[in-house]
């Protein structure tokens, strides 16, 4: 149970619905990372939350964007090969575009740097809605 600290009335509250982004290049940084059991429970993967940082223009318009979340997870224990070669190669750019050199022993080392993410836009099936997808990481220039 919690007890809030004011009365909430759903009747006032703003609705919010879900766009997805314009595929491009935007700033974020990751603003939280967990490693997970998979599905299965016979790997792991790193769930990571970016942040993105800015409004960008694409394509000659403004998107607003700034303070908008995407996620990704990076499968790095895993029966499938290519999934984890996949995933160590998406850390590797994710270390190159912040600039980390070193040997990385906690993703927290990963927060709250700047960089350019590539989001691509995944379309609706009869299943799910359209969603953003990562595509690559970059550094800002």
């Amino acid at each position: 149970m919690a007890l809030l600290p004011n009365v909430f009335v759903p009747e006032e509250a703003e609705s919010m619905e879900f766009t997805v982004l314009p595929a491009g290049w935007y700033p974020a940084e990751i603003v939280k990372s967990e490693l997970k059991d998979t599905k299965l429970k016979d790997g792991k993967y790193i769930a990571l939350k970016f942040r993105i940082t800015e409004d960008v223009e694409i394509d000659g318009e403004e998107v607003k964007s700034e303070g908008r979340f995407v996620f990704t997870n990076l499968n790095i224990i895993n029966k499938n090969e290519t999934a984890v070669r996949i995933a160590q190669s998406d850390l590797k750019s994710i270390c190159e575009a912040i600039g980390f050199e070193g040997e990385l022993e906690d993703t927290v080392d990963l927060h709250d740097q700047d960089m350019m993410i590539k989001l691509s836009v995944k379309p609706e099936t009869s299943e799910w809605p359209a969603k953003n997808e990562i595509k690559g990481y970059k550094a800002v220039e």
